[in-house]
C-alpha cells in the first residue's frame, strides 16, 4: 500500500480537464513553426477566425490521449530495463539546464565548465534513487551555446551508462543529438524500442510554441525519443495565480 496525497476533488480535477478541454477548442495554440503547423492542417485541424491559432477539437484530444501509451520503460546505454514511466511510479531526477552552479570548494556561484560536469555525471551516477540523469546544467564557462545541449549529451553518455531526460537548445539541436543516441543502438528499431533519453519539450509562452519548440517536437517523433512538454508554469506572471487555475494551465 502507498500513501497518496490529493489536494483537490476528483470533481475539480473533472471541471479542470473540461475547461482545458473547453480553451483548446475555442481559443486554440499558437502553433509558430511552419512544419508542425502544416501537418496539423493537413490532418484536418483548422484554425480560428483570423487564422492565428490551431483549434483542437475535445475528441481529437481524447483520441490522443488514448492512443498514448500509459507508460513506458527507459533503458540504459547497454539496453537494459532501467526506468518506468507512469502509472503511481516516482522517479527522483536533477534539475534541468542551470545556468550557474555553486561551487561546493569555495562557495562561489559562478558558470559552470565541463569538469563540473563531468564530477556531476559521476555522482548522480552512484545515487541509487536517483531514478535516471538529467542535462542538469550548461557549461557555458567554456563551451560554445551553438553546440553545449549536444556536448552535455555527449558527457552524460560518456560517463553514464544510465538513462537520462535532455534536450535541445536550437531548432535543430535534436537532429545531432538523435545521432550520438544511435550509437548505442543497434537499428532504429530498437532506437524506438528501447529509448535511453526522454527530452524536454517546452512552451514559449501562453497557449504558444516556438520555432524551435515545434521543430524539437517533429525531430524527436521521426528519431523514436519519448517527449515530456514542460509549460514552465509561473503563477501570476504566465499562467493564472489560482492553485487550481495554475494546476488546469499545463493542460492546455
Amino acid at each position: 500500500m502507498r500513501p497518496s496525497l490529493n489536494i483537490i476533488s476528483d470533481e475539480l480535477i473533472k471541471k479542470i480537464v473540461d475547461e482545458a478541454k473547453r480553451i483548446l477548442a475555442e481559443t486554440g495554440m499558437d502553433i509558430r513553426g511552419s512544419n508542425l503547423r502544416q501537418r496539423l492542417l493537413d490532418h484536418g485541424l483548422k484554425t480560428n477566425a483570423s487564422g492565428e491559432r490551431i483549434l483542437f477539437p475535445a475528441d481529437v484530444v481524447e483520441r490522443a490521449i488514448e492512443t498514448a501509451p500509459e507508460s513506458f520503460t527507459l533503458y540504459d546505454r547497454d539496453g537494459n530495463p532501467h526506468a518506468e514511466l507512469g502509472g503511481n511510479n516516482v522517479n527522483f531526477v536533477p534539475g534541468s539546464s542551470g545556468l550557474k552552479i555553486l561551487d561546493h570548494r569555495t562557495d562561489e556561484i559562478r558558470l559552470a565548465n565541463s569538469t563540473d560536469y563531468i564530477e556531476y555525471v559521476r555522482l548522480a551516477d552512484g545515487l541509487e534513487h536517483i531514478g535516471y540523469l538529467a542535462t542538469a546544467f550548461s557549461t557555458n564557462k567554456d563551451i560554445e551555446p551553438q553546440v553545449s545541449d549536444a556536448w552535455r549529451l555527449y558527457m552524460s553518455l560518456i560517463t553514464s551508462k544510465r538513462s537520462l531526460v535532455s534536450g535541445a537548445f536550437s531548432e535543430h539541436g535534436v537532429r545531432r543529438m538523435a545521432d550520438m543516441l544511435r550509437l548505442f543502438r543497434s537499428d532504429e528499431q530498437e532506437m524506438t524500442s528501447k529509448p535511453q533519453s526522454i527530452f524536454t519539450i517546452t512552451a514559449t509562452g501562453n497557449f504558444r510554441y516556438g520555432d524551435d519548440s515545434c521543430q524539437n517536437l517533429l525531430d524527436c517523433v521521426e528519431a523514436g525519443i519519448p517527449i515530456e512538454v514542460v509549460p514552465v508554469t509561473l503563477m501570476g506572471l504566465i499562467a493564472p495565480v489560482t492553485l487550481v487555475g495554475a494546476t488546469g494551465f499545463p493542460l492546455h
